[in-house]
């Protein structure tokens, strides 16, 4: 993603995710500040009742009947009065904390879903993305694992049902392919010249697959006989390294590193699918429909409530771009810029919901001069 489309993402979703983390924030300290205030009121409560008790025990100890019965009867009033003002108290804040916290909760998910639609679109410079399918009853589950620039790490759903290849259980043969794997030798049945015995990898189903810059890791399964044969390449070039191993309940054999076998194995037919694998795993990485993990120098952060930092680490990887591109909106003299371009009035406005003390930091942090009220 170039700077100018990642500084959109930051002033529209990410600071959309400070703010209403921000706000999330506010609900809960106000809703300890409801649990701490009850508590006080109920320590008042007990202790005003500890005092009159004790004047109205004094009455109790003297010998007129008629204090005696008052007394009495002003501490069983006094009683039932306790119980209902802390009763009255409880449901209060009960009612007040149910408040605070349902609104701190929708404020929380709303900070999630902009931290989701910021990170969506990659809007940091990608170390390493690592593409996850797994089948599961028959359905793919499927995730993308991002480490960028920054110390940010997060993690996507993927919608695997609308993928070509993980939308069903994956057979390469519904594909076109016809893989053979030679496995074993077994002697001929009118001669003694060994044969090499296959199983056929497009008849297999796909199990596991994992894809990282055209590198690839699968795992292949054939239920009846628990026979399983996991596939590594290091690309689609012609010279690249390819692994293979199979196993069965009873044999298992390294294919590539027996010289016997390997004179039988396809390595252009196997290059191919693992490519065919490996970019429609890629394909599938785009596909992102929820946020699962998000970790922030090293720290998770589910919730959206680190989304301050989130904004620093951002701003400290991106702060140089985004200061070369404010200077040049600065320096624009042309009126005719098209609506769906930046503009320093776009940004000052996004910059105003950050509050005053956040909005000058990042201001400054972008080059950006807020003119004195």
């Amino acid at each position: 993603m170039d700077a100018s489309a990642s500084l959109r993402q930051t002033v529209t979703h990410l600071f959309d995710a400070v703010r209403f983390a921000d706000h999330a924030n506010e609900l809960e300290e106000a809703a300890r500040k409801v649990e701490g205030d009850l508590e006080t009121a109920l320590n008042k409560t007990e202790a005003l009742s500890e005092d009159l008790y004790n004047v109205l025990t004094s009455m109790k100890a003297d010998h007129d009947p008629v204090l005696k019965g008052l007394s009495q009867q002003v501490q069983d009033f006094l009683s039932t009065a306790k119980d209902q003002a802390k009763t009255k108290l409880q449901k209060r804040a009960k009612e007040e904390l149910a408040e605070y916290r349902d609104s701190a909760l929708a404020e929380k998910d709303k900070a999630l879903k902009s931290l989701e639609a910021f990170f969506a679109s990659d809007p940091l410079p990608v170390v390493e993305e690592v593409t996850q399918a797994k089948l599961v009853e028959d359905i793919y589950e499927a995730r993308s694992r991002c480490e960028c620039e920054g110390r940010i790490r997060y993690e996507f759903g993927l919608a695997a049902q609308n993928s070509r290849l993980f939308h069903q259980p994956c057979r390469l043969s519904d594909y076109g392919y016809e893989l053979k794997v030679p496995v074993r030798f077994s002697r001929g049945l009118l001669s003694k010249t060994r044969v090499a015995g296959f199983e056929r990898l497009d008849q297999y189903v796909l199990e596991e697959a994992e894809s990282s810059g055209g590198k690839l890791r699968a795992a292949f399964g054939k239920g009846e006989n628990e026979a399983q044969i996991r596939l590594v390449t290091s690309g689609d070039q012609p010279d690249s390294f390819i692994g293979i191993d199979y196993s069965d309940k009873v044999l298992g054999v390294n294919v590539m590193n027996d010289q016997s076998l390997v004179a039988f194995v396809d390595t252009v037919a196997i290059r191919k699918a693992a490519a065919d694998v490996a970019s429609e795993l890629s394909e599938l990485a785009k596909k992102r429909v929820s946020l699962l993990r998000l970790s922030v120098d090293g720290e998770a952060s589910v919730d959206g409530l680190r989304s301050r930092k989130v904004l620093d680490n951002v701003l400290e990887v991106m702060g140089p771009a985004y200061r070369s591109l404010v200077k040049a909106m600065m320096a624009e003299t042309s009126t005719g810029r098209a609506d769906d371009e930046l503009t320093l009035e776009f940004l000052m406005t996004r910059l105003k919901i950050l509050g005053d003390e956040l909005s000058a930091a990042v201001s400054r942090t972008l080059g950006i001069t807020i003119p004195a009220v």
